[in-house]
């Protein structure tokens, strides 16, 4: 989504430099780990429009697993985001805002989906749940997902290790794991962690 400061990024063998750069965003939706929301209601963040289909907000808020929580809202959707400009608005948590943030994406529904540590601000079960969910809320499209922790990237069917700017392996959690690499010596160095804190 940035012009590299070396090298080119391809899109089908073409430079994106060359592409139509309006064009060539509305391919993509993505979750960033920063983001803005609006001081408006729930359904426009979501849509980031004033014209919006309730139907398909609501399914997409259903897939991020927020719905629930929208629907306890005394106005439900219309539900103003954030104190700020309005005092009837509402602070959502740093998992609830996260979990907003995908529903936009999903309502955006490009092609392509780019999740960057999407599950950083959530508890580990609603982590869990999400990666159930991970499959149907991606499906017919490619997704890119960026994590630092190991145990989200089981689900993926290719696995990039980026170490030094470099690729430094590639494949399945299951290969990575056989081949006894930098993936599989970090993994078992997080999932001892975790068994450690379980036990504590």
């Amino acid at each position: 989504l940035y012009d590299p400061t070396e090298g080119r990024v391809l899109f089908n063998g073409t430079d994106v430099r060359t592409l139509n750069r309006r064009e060539y965003y509305h391919l993509f939706s993505a979750v960033f780990q920063q983001f803005s929301v609006l001081e408006t209601t729930v359904a426009e963040n979501v849509a980031q429009s004033t014209r919006f289909d309730a139907k398909r907000i609501d399914a997409c808020l259903e897939q991020a697993g927020l719905l629930e929580k929208i629907r306890e809202l005394p106005d439900g959707l219309s539900t103003h985001v954030g104190k700020t400009v309005f005092e009837d608005g509402v602070d959502f948590s740093g998992g609830e805002m996260q979990r907003l943030m995908l529903a936009r994406a999903l309502y955006h529904n490009a092609p392509i989906i780019v999740l960057d540590e999407p599950t950083a601000a959530l508890d580990p079960i609603a982590e869990s749940d999400m990666y159930q969910k991970y499959n149907e809320m991606t499906n017919g499209r490619s997704s890119v997902y960026i994590s630092h922790r190991l145990a989200s990237t089981r689900f993926c069917d290719r696995i990039i290790m980026i170490d030094n700017a470099e690729i430094c392996e590639e494949g399945t959690h299951d290969e990575l794991l056989k081949s006894n690499g930098k993936y599989a010596e970090l993994f078992k160095v997080q999932s001892k962690y975790y068994k450690e804190g379980d036990a504590g």
